[in-house]
This record gives C-alpha cells, sequence and structure tokens, in this order.
C-alpha cells in the first residue's frame, strides 16, 4: 500500500514537470531504439548471409562497444543534470517531514518510470523503422536481398540488460545523492551566488595558448603515421582547452569589455554585458559540452561520409588492375625440384585458361594478350604476376566471374600437390572481391556514422532544451526585476534576446571554428585509406557542417519557444 504512494507521487511529480521528463523520456527511446536496432543488425541472420556480411557485422560490433559507452554516460549525464535541479524540491520533502529513504523511494519509481516508457518507446520504433534501416544498410553496402530484418532474442537481452544496469547505476546515486544531503543546504543552493576564480586571467590564458597549439599542431601534420598518432592526443587538448576558455575565457573578456567605460556605461550594454557574465557563469560547462558534441557529429559523419564517397577513388589505388594472380614455385627444402622452364610455362597457361573458361560462363571473353605477366626467378623460386582488366564488366558480372575461377583454382591447386610441393598459389585478388569488401566497410562505417550523429544530436538536443528550461525559469525573475525598475518591456525583450542568441551561438562558432582546423589532420588521417582527395573531404565536411546548421536552427527556434513561454508566464 505505502510503495502505491510512493509510486503515485512519482507519477504526480513527472506529471508536474513534464518540459523535463519528456525530452528525456525521447531521448532514451532515441538511444534505445538505435542501441537495438544495431545490437539486432549485429547478430541479424539476414546480414550475415549477405556478401561480405561478416565484415559488416564486424563493423557493428565494434560500434556497439563505442556506443555503449557514449550511451551509458549520456544516460548518467542527464539524469544527473534531473537530480541537480531538484536540490531544493528534496530539502523541502526533508523539511516536511518525508525521510531520506523515502525520498530515494520516489526516485526509483521516477527513474524506473522514465527509463521503462523511454524503454518501450524505443523497442516500438526499432520494430517499426528496423526493416527501414536494414533496407537503407543493403543500398549502402551495394546488396540487393529480399530478406527480411527480424530483430533476435539476443538483441533485446543485450538492449533490456544495458539499460537495466544503468537503471540500478542511476537509483543508487540517487539515493546517495539524498542521503548524504543536508536538507538546508539544498534549499539554499539555487541561491548560493558566484566569485570569479582568482586564476581567472591565467587559466584563460592557458587555455588559449593550449586551443592555439593544437590548431597550429594539427594544421602543420602532413604525414599520415604522425596525424594517426597525434589524432587523440590533440582531440584530448582540444577538449580541456574548450572548457578552459568557454569557463574562463569568456569571463575574462567580458570582464575586459567591462573595464572599459565607453562601452560598458551605456544603457544596452550595461545590462547585457552584466547578464552575459551571469551567464557564462552558469552556463560554461554546458556550452563547452554542446560544442565538443557538435564537432564529433561532424567528424564521425564526415569522416564516414568521405570514405563512402571515396570508395571507388580507393579501391583503385589499391587495384590497379581488375585481377591480379600471382604463383609461386618454391623448391621446399630442396625436397622436390622446381618444375622445368616447359612445366612451368604449362602450369601458367592452365591457370590462365581457369580464368577464360570462368568468365566465358558469364558471357565475357578475356583474350591470352591480355595478360600481362612479370617473371622473377631466384635459385629456389620462381614468382609469376599477371595483371589482367576486364573492360566493360560490371560488380556482380565480376563477382560472379571470380568466384568461379578461385573454386576452379582451389581444384586444380589440389590435384596438382597431390603427389608434390613445388608450387603454390599466392595473394591473388581481384578488384570485385575486394570492391565487394570495401563498400560492406565504408557503407557499414557511414551507417554507424549516421547513428552515432543521431546519439550525439539526441544529447545535443537535450542538453540545449535543459539549458533553455534552466535559463527561462532564471530569466523570469531578472525579467520583472528589469521591468520594476523602469525599462519598458521592448527594451527587456531585446536585452535577453541578444544575450540568449550569444550564449545559443557560441558553441556552433567554436565547432566550425574547431572543424577547420580538423580538416588537414582528418585529411592525412584519411589518407592511409589511399583517400587523398582533399577537395572531396572538405566538401563533405562543408555539406555535413551546413546540415548542422539547420538542424541547429531549427533547436533553437523549437527550445526559444519553451523559453519564451516560461519568462511571459
Amino acid at each position: 500500500m505505502f510503495n502505491a504512494f510512493y509510486a503515485k507521487l512519482a507519477l504526480a511529480n513527472i506529471r508536474r514537470d513534464k518540459r523535463t521528463y519528456v525530452p528525456h523520456i525521447i531521448a532514451t527511446a532515441v538511444i534505445s531504439g538505435v542501441y537495438l536496432l544495431i545490437a539486432g543488425l549485429m547478430f541479424s541472420y539476414g546480414l550475415a548471409n549477405l556478401t561480405s556480411g561478416k565484415t559488416t557485422q564486424a563493423m557493428f560490433s565494434f560500434g556497439m562497444v563505442v556506443f555503449s559507452i557514449f550511451a551509458f554516460f549520456f544516460m548518467l549525464y542527464v539524469n544527473n543534470f534531473l537530480i541537480s535541479r531538484r536540490k531544493r524540491e528534496f530539502g523541502l520533502y526533508a523539511v516536511l517531514g518525508l525521510e531520506k529513504r523515502h525520498v530515494g523511494r520516489v526516485l526509483r519509481w521516477e527513474n524506473l518510470f522514465t527509463l521503462g516508457l523511454g524503454l518501450i518507446l524505443g523497442i516500438i520504433c526499432a520494430l517499426i523503422f528496423g526493416q527501414l534501416a536494414f533496407w537503407i544498410l543493403l543500398k549502402l553496402i551495394d546488396c540487393a536481398d529480399g530478406s527480411r530484418f527480424v530483430i533476435g532474442a539476443k538483441a533485446y537481452i543485450i538492449t533490456l540488460v544495458f539499460f537495466g544496469g544503468i537503471f540500478i547505476v542511476t537509483s543508487v546515486y540517487n539515493t546517495l545523492r539524498v542521503r548524504i544531503a543536508n536538507p538546508m543546504e539544498l534549499i539554499r543552493a539555487p541561491k548560493k551566488g558566484e566569485k570569479d576564480s582568482k586564476m581567472l586571467w591565467p587559466l584563460a590564458m592557458l587555455g588559449v595558448i593550449m586551443l592555439a597549439g593544437a590548431y597550429i599542431v594539427a594544421w602543420r601534420i602532413d604525414d599520415s603515421a604522425i596525424a594517426l598518432s597525434m589524432f587523440f592526443p590533440l582531440v584530448i587538448v582540444v577538449i580541456i582547452a574548450t572548457y578552459i576558455v568557454m569557463e574562463y575565457g569568456s569571463i575574462a573578456f567580458l570582464r575586459a569589455v567591462k573595464a572599459n567605460k565607453r562601452i560598458y556605461y551605456r544603457p544596452s550594454s550595461f545590462i547585457a554585458i552584466s547578464g552575459m557574465i551571469q551567464r557564462m557563469r552558469q552556463n560554461a560547462r554546458s556550452l563547452a559540452t554542446i560544442c565538443i558534441l557538435s564537432t564529433m557529429l561532424v567528424v564521425t559523419v564526415s569522416g564516414t561520409l568521405s570514405l563512402y564517397a571515396g570508395r571507388e577513388d580507393m579501391l583503385h589505388e589499391f587495384n590497379p588492375h581488375d585481377v591480379e594472380i600471382s604463383i609461386h614455385f618454391v623448391d621446399k627444402d630442396n625436397g622436390y625440384p622446381l618444375p622445368d622452364k616447359a612445366e612451368q610455362e604449362r602450369i601458367i597457361g592452365d591457370i590462365e585458361q581457369l580464368l577464360i573458361n570462368s568468365a566465358a560462363k558469364h558471357g565475357v571473353k578475356v583474350a591470352k594478350e591480355q595478360f600481362a605477366a612479370v617473371y622473377d626467378d631466384s635459385i629456389y623460386s620462381i614468382y609469376y604476376d599477371a595483371a589482367i582488366d576486364l573492360p566493360g564488366v560490371d560488380q556482380r558480372t565480376g563477382y560472379a566471374i571470380m568466384q568461379d575461377f578461385y573454386n576452379a583454382l582451389d581444384d586444380y591447386h589440389e590435384a596438382y600437390n597431390r603427389g608434390s610441393t613445388c608450387y603454390l598459389v599466392r595473394g591473388s585478388k581481384d578488384i570485385y572481391n575486394n570492391r565487394a569488401e570495401n563498400y560492406a566497410m565504408y557503407g557499414g562505417l557511414l551507417f554507424l556514422g549516421i547513428f552515432f550523429g543521431m546519439l550525439f544530436l539526441a544529447v545535443t538536443v537535450l542538453i540545449i532544451y535543459f539549458k533553455q528550461i534552466s535559463e527561462g525559469y532564471d530569466d523570469k525573475a531578472q525579467f520583472d526585476i528589469l521591468q520594476k525598475v523602469g525599462m519598458d518591456d521592448r527594451q527587456v525583450k531585446s536585452t535577453i534576446n541578444s544575450q540568449v542568441l550569444w550564449v545559443f551561438f557560441i558553441p556552433l562558432g567554436m565547432t566550425l571554428l574547431h572543424m577547420l582546423f580538423a580538416s588537414k589532420i582528418m585529411s592525412c588521417m584519411l589518407g592511409t585509406f589511399q583517400l587523398n582527395d582533399y577537395g572531396l573531404i572538405l566538401r563533405c565536411i562543408g555539406a555535413t557542417c551546413a546540415a548542422f546548421m539547420l538542424l541547429y536552427l531549427i533547436v533553437y527556434n523549437l527550445t526559444a519557444r519553451v523559453y519564451y513561454r516560461i519568462v511571459r508566464w
């Protein structure tokens, strides 16, 4: 009976604070739905039976690990934000006689309702859009298949276990937060003032120097190996520098502007600068987080998009010819003599004929003159390399030809070596099998990049939304004070609008700045895949930035409406 009381109280809290909990539920639904889809694809029989499906599933296995880490910490971040906003409420519960263990039970019920509802919605969305996602994946990896995508039991179990673990961790954390807190401190927490750090200017300069240094190093790197080794250290430096610049550099700059009497002592500037200082004190870390997440989104999507768009160029870099056959004649431990010249030529002729016959099955003619052979003789071994081009042969026909050729080659090799081990075939490759593998890998990477982009976008949107709500409640009181001291409604709106716009678009500006200097090191890193088209990489980065800016503006307009409703209510 008493448990029902806690559940009803938790539901009442969720209904009362819908502006906070509904976005949390939606974000949980997005993340759990994406998580279930990736898990489903990782264990999908329909994908495993496709050409190069194993390669794609291996990509999803790696993506699942990374996605789990980000999703876990994101859910902890959101939970921490919700708990931090309710300190005063918990203090009032204690003053009114509700024990800490009772508050903990209410929080557990709230956590269960929000996570549970979000998980149910996520599963429903995964079931509705799963087949569409599978179809998109097949198009990206260039596989036409009529099989349906079915989410297996393993995917459901992994998803339920993962989010069950999140529920346990967040519930324990919330209970501890309530038990160790002092009720009076909780009530006074929102009213505590903030002072500038004595290390404001040194830290601001440190942040600027770190950021500028990382930019210079990233821009001057020209070697792919160095780029790979330096990328993650530079990322760490940029993340730390971004937080320092946002938290201390912005305040130092505003303090410098405030010290200029000609600028500061103007009616509009006086209120705007003072308000901006207060806003940056409250929001610097969340703004830095938005900037970092936005940069991660653009880097992930633009990087995978570049690899996908340049897959044919990279394929031809690795495969200058359609088919390359390598035959190795070897005398193992001097136990078997090398075949004589006539025998070598006969074997080579047989193998060339196998390819001619395999091609003929599919209506493709290969002439003997197309085999451009290179010999490399030594005392104990002879190498024969042949490069063949099959002009006008499409991917599916070429892939079928090579499958027939490799099967025939295996049979020939086994038959010849029954009484001898004097030769073997080594390192033969063709553009058609490599294309299938590359499309599976780069298509799977782009698919994962889009999913990761959805995760980063969901986190960014939720942080922006919560920031707008928090600022709305803070600015409501400021709005009333400014009107009481004589400012008319138009002036108050103009002042707050300018502050909100500046705060909102600072992370976007820094994201674009990060991407400008990251483009060079990204190009070097992608060079390890033989993607050397810097113009293509810039176009992909530009297109991703443009799309993100559009989404960012849409999010701003939607969250701004919530903000203004709170302020004007």
